[in-house]
């Protein structure tokens, strides 16, 4: 039986794509590199020579410098013979050398399309022009310059859409106009007659003008793209930011991962982050944030008002083990098992009031104090299952675990 942590595997499709992310290959050399272990069974070795000759090329290489016998199954390559061995690793050299001239090949004629101003080949057509960029629409093109002329005279994205499609003019699709479709109208250099290549319209000679015609001229179009940063720049600094007193300390009890501080109109949350979980594993938990800080906040105030001991200043450092702490979902996962261990200082509590005075006092504490005291007294704050209803605010998924107490020392959290 083979440890689980010694099968190395990458499940996605994602990545066969060139310069994609691969944890378990990486994993693999990185393994077989470092002696940690002695024989390597390749799962269909010929499709891995086939399709990635040069990952082929440096796992054979690799595997010989350091000693490592190999086996395979799956296919006809046998590995622990030495002369298939040696066969795979000249088949999966000739596929390599091959792979990277054609992709030399391919590159250079996709510059060169570039630098000749062609069009992409394939997929949906553009505004404002035929399949191929040819030929100019005369009614698309003029909507297309009808936006840039209104977008640089002030109008916003919404405002425009939403005239267009009280006029019945359709997109490319026969669908509505979105915030979202203006958007991409205004951001694309092809209505100013310019061709995009790796990113970018520049090339050694300046910028690439394409062979099709142009909506606008370069001017209009540069001075959209100044104005869309203008604007976002302008609303970034009116954005309210919206402050999570409890960040770093809610936990989900499920996932065992912090959850984020998140915010839906004006609805504050914290949320269970799912966006690097596949769809089993999402549990989407949240809870309303205003309620949690304020039931956190009241559970502090009930340490302070049931003490009668002053918190003293201390010079030494205390530590405090932050969650999340338990088994994990994922097993891969160290920090979802462990935690971390945090250093914290006594003299946070310098000033904070305790006994009968306390919960006045708490309320005039600034805002970083009130997280500082937070963070010393709580290791965390588990959020279980709902049980009640969606406008019931339900404490009993709440645990706040222990952190330190008042005099510095640990009173448990892990």
């Amino acid at each position: 039986m083979v440890p689980a942590h010694l099968v190395f595997a990458d499940q996605r499709r994602s990545v066969w794509n060139p310069g994609s992310d691969r944890p378990g290959w990486t994993k693999l050399l990185t393994a077989v590199r470092s002696g940690q272990v002695p024989a390597l069974v390749v799962i269909k070795p010929a499709m891995l020579i086939r399709h990635r000759a040069a990952d082929a090329v440096e796992l054979l290489i690799a595997a010989q410098e350091n000693g490592v016998e190999l086996y395979s199954m799956g296919d006809s390559v046998d590995l622990a013979d030495a002369n298939g061995r040696e066969d795979a690793l000249s088949q999966a050299r000739h596929h390599a050398g091959k792979a990277a001239a054609l992709s030399k090949t391919v590159q250079k004629l996709r510059r060169q399309n570039a630098d000749d101003g062609r069009p992409h080949g394939g997929g949906r057509r553009a505004y404002g022009y035929g399949p191929g960029m040819h030929p100019l629409i005369a009614d698309e093109a003029e909507t297309v310059r009808e936006i840039y002329k209104r977008y640089l005279a002030g109008e916003s994205l919404r405002a425009i859409a939403g005239d267009l499609n009280a006029r019945g003019i359709p997109t490319v699709t026969g669908s509505s106009w979105t915030t979202g479709g203006i958007s991409r109208i205004l951001d694309a250099p092809r209505y100013a007659g310019l061709r995009v290549f790796q990113g970018g319209v520049e090339s050694i000679d300046g910028l690439r003008h394409a062979v099709w015609e142009p909506c606008i001229t370069v001017e209009d179009w540069q001075r959209a793209q100044a104005e869309r940063a203008a604007r976002s720049a302008a609303a970034d600094n009116n954005r309210p930011r919206a402050d999570y007193l409890l960040t770093g300390l809610v936990v989900c009890e499920r996932c065992r991962d912090h959850m984020v501080g998140s915010i839906v109109g004006d609805y504050r949350m914290y949320a269970c982050p799912s966006k690097d979980k596949s769809q089993p594993e999402r549990c989407n938990r949240h809870i309303g944030a205003k309620s949690l800080e304020d039931h956190v906040q009241q559970a502090a105030v009930e340490i302070l008002l049931n003490s009668s001991t002053t918190p003293a200043p201390s010079e030494l450092p205390v530590t405090i083990r932050r969650g999340p702490v338990g088994n994990p979902v994922h097993a891969n996962r160290f920090r979802a098992g462990h935690g971390r261990v945090e250093t914290q200082s006594a003299n946070v509590l310098d000033g904070v009031v305790t006994g009968a005075e306390a919960d006045a006092a708490w309320s005039r504490l600034p805002e970083e104090r009130r997280r500082a005291v937070l963070r010393f007294l709580f290791a965390s704050v588990e959020i279980g299952d709902k049980t009640t209803s969606r406008s019931v605010f339900d404490t009993s998924r709440i645990k706040i675990l222990p952190g330190l107490s008042l005099d510095g020392s640990a009173v448990g959290g892990g």
